[in-house]
């Protein structure tokens, strides 16, 4: 009866993720390119989004690029 019990995998929402899905095509590309360059520095990167309107913390920019958020987990 329970051959199959597990611990449950929770998945966080990813900030870039979130935020990327309300832009248009362009600016997902624009956003994961910049999020994804090691030039960027992340507070830098946070600091100019953030003139844009758009929230995203330098934590999550650098898990996003890290590849230890949730989008790397799906």
């Amino acid at each position: 009866m329970l051959e199959d019990l597990s611990l449950p995998v929770r998945i966080v929402s990813c900030r870039v993720r979130t935020v990327k899905e309300a832009m248009s095509k362009e600016d997902q590309a624009i956003l994961e390119k910049a999020v994804m360059n090691p030039e960027w520095p992340l507070k830098t990167l946070s600091n100019e989004l953030a003139k844009r309107e758009i929230t995203v913390s330098d934590s999550a920019i650098k898990n996003h690029r890290e590849k230890t958020c949730s989008c790397w987990k799906i």
